[in-house]
């Protein structure tokens, strides 16, 4: 007599809240980087910095020589940087959510550097102005935010799972329904 199991596939599904908080986290921590660290690495003061980010949304006219501190510009920035990392947050958890926190770590840090690469070549030719980002101090930056989201996204995750037949078969859920 032989006894047939029935195995259930399940597949985890993505901790959108935990998305959406791994990124404001690590926009929020990384903003010390970004306004002290990260300037003087590349030559630039922390005004410069604040009117390049916000140059994404408001164009290049903000950019002024010398570098005059608004706190509109600071505000603007801020918001250019959290929605970068959210949008960084939701790659990498969208990509690395089911393999644990030391691969959401190293995953990350390669999202990353991929962001690092697509963001030199987009934002450079959309935003010719931004050719100073282009650099190792820059590579690192974005690898460490995706390290950062990776981690937090980890370890904010609460892991839901749902069946993988029920949630990958249009047919299955038509068997369901009746």
């Amino acid at each position: 007599m032989s006894s047939k199991k029935s195995t259930v596939r399940r597949k985890m599904l993505v901790d959108w809240s935990a998305i959406v908080w791994s990124g404001i986290i690590s926009g929020i921590t990384s903003l010390p980087i970004l306004f002290f660290i990260l300037p003087a690495l590349i030559g630039l003061d922390t005004n410069s910095i604040i009117q390049y980010w916000a140059s994404i949304l408001l164009g290049n006219a903000v950019i002024t020589v010398p570098t005059s501190f608004s706190f509109s510009h600071l505000f603007i920035a801020i918001l250019v940087h959290i929605a970068l990392t959210l949008l960084l947050a939701t790659i990498v958890a969208s990509i690395f959510h089911r393999f644990g926190t030391l691969m959401g770590i190293v995953g990350g840090a390669i999202i990353g550097l991929a962001y690092y690469l697509i963001n030199i070549y987009s934002m450079t030719y959309f935003f010719n102005w931004m050719y100073l980002f282009e650099g190792p101090a820059f590579l690192l930056f974005n690898m460490l935010i995706g390290a950062m989201t990776g981690f937090f996204y980890e370890s904010l995750e609460i892991e839901q799972w749902e069946d993988a037949e029920k949630f990958n078969s249009p047919l299955n859920s038509l068997h369901h329904s009746h």
